[in-house]
């Protein structure tokens, strides 16, 4: 099958998970309430206002969240060269955070305005890995190296996460779920406020998918081609790590999506192209939207984190990606 053709197979079943997303919950609604709810919405119907105030909502957030990760894991592991980077394993997450809590702690941050401290702390983070990951492999590159200096730069982030908190747990109250990584945040003024961040992201990811693919070939092979292989690596981070804290700002640190989706996209239509990030950043949404579907229906009318599920699903993926890289290097 034609990557064309997979990339409209997907569509059509993210679809059918946006359908099942919508009818599905801790009661079901059947198809005919939904369809009035999204076109003659009354705000006295009981039904329409969760379909509409929460599950669509979930369904928009949740896609967002998705789509942005995947394709800044992508970005991440083009440009590294690295299949086991994201930005959860990077501790990008994390640093986001701890950026977020101090914000909030210190000077009283909320909305659009904590997406500066946290994209300074997914910055710093980033910095923090490279840095173990040099100490720990005396600068040679290895992806278990760069893998371990993110999980330590994680706990690292994590523990000062959970001392700001600490000073003033009453403050950060409202946080607490989405600090665990969850969607139910029933107002779209933070996507409204950060969108543009991951739709600007994907279209410069798409236009830099030329270089990306020359860039695999080596940085020499690249230069002599006409790509200045500095330049893309700096561009790609500088796209990929924004689009992940929009995402981290709305959502908190739902992890590895950014991991399990390109190597999902690789395995189904290869990586060469632009239409390899549009079926990873489709794939993302899926993935996420199907975990909340997970999180809705496995224990209702109990909800459960999104995050937490896709910790214990992505937590096995990345176990067996490592077990695959050891395999090749004993190889």
């Amino acid at each position: 099958m034609k990557p064309c053709s997979r990339l409209a197979l997907l569509l059509v079943f993210l679809l059918f998970l946006a359908g099942m997303h919508l009818v599905s919950g801790a009661r079901f609604s059947p198809i005919h309430v939904v369809t009035q709810a999204l076109f003659d919405y009354d705000p006295k119907n009981y039904q329409h206002v969760v379909i509409v105030r929460q599950r669509l909502t979930r369904l928009v957030v949740a896609g967002y969240a998705g789509m942005v990760l995947s394709v800044s894991g992508l970005l991440l592991q083009k440009v590294l060269r690295n299949g086991l980077v994201s930005p959860s394993t990077l501790g990008i997450n994390s640093g986001a955070i701890t950026f977020v809590t101090l914000g909030i702690y210190l000077f009283g941050l909320n909305g659009a305005e904590l997406f500066w401290p946290a994209l300074f702390g997914g910055i710093t983070a980033t910095m923090v890995a490279f840095l173990a990951a040099g100490l720990v492999n005396r600068g040679n590159r290895d992806p278990l190296s760069l893998v371990l200096g993110g999980a330590m730069t994680a706990t690292l982030f994590s523990a000062a996460t959970t001392f700001v908190i600490s000073l003033d747990p009453e403050r950060f109250d409202d946080q607490m779920s989405w600090l665990i990584g969850d969607i139910g945040n029933f107002d779209y003024q933070p996507l409204i406020w950060l969108w543009p961040v991951g739709a600007a992201g994907l279209a410069l990811a798409l236009l830099l998918s030329r270089s990306l693919d020359l860039l695999s070939l080596g940085a020499e092979q690249a230069a002599s081609l006409g790509t200045d292989p500095r330049l893309v690596q700096w561009a790609s981070l500088a796209i990929a790590i924004p689009m992940a804290i929009s995402a981290v700002c709305i959502v908190g640190p739902i992890g590895f999506v950014g991991l399990v989706a390109p190597h999902m996209t690789r395995m189904m239509i290869g990586e060469t192209g632009r239409i390899p990030t549009l079926f990873c950043a489709l794939l993302g949404a899926a993935i996420v939207i199907g975990a909340d579907i997970l999180a809705r229906t496995l224990l209702a009318p109990k909800l459960l984190n999104v995050g937490t599920v896709m910790a214990l699903c992505g937590g096995v993926a990345f176990l067996a990606l490592i077990l695959s890289t050891l395999r090749r290097r004993q190889a």
